[in-house]
């Protein structure tokens, strides 16, 4: 088994470029995709109306300056 703390370790040392290719190339070798999966809507959002549509959001129209 790997030493996992070791592997942080040396994780931690690369670059953001470097972690970009490392990714690239575990998506590649994994047959995998590290994007952030997107969620889908199946019913009206809270406090939107019951057509589907958004509510309209209310502009603030008064500020407080601090």
């Amino acid at each position: 088994m790997a030493d996992t703390n070791k592997l942080v370790e040396q994780l931690s040392e690369l670059s953001v470029l470097e972690i970009a290719g490392l990714v690239k190339q575990l998506e590649e070798k994994w047959g995998v995709s590290a994007a952030a999966p997107v969620t889908v809507a199946t019913g009206p959002a809270p406090g939107g109306s019951a057509g589907g549509a958004p509510a309209a959001a209310e502009e603030k129209s008064t500020f407080d300056i601090i």
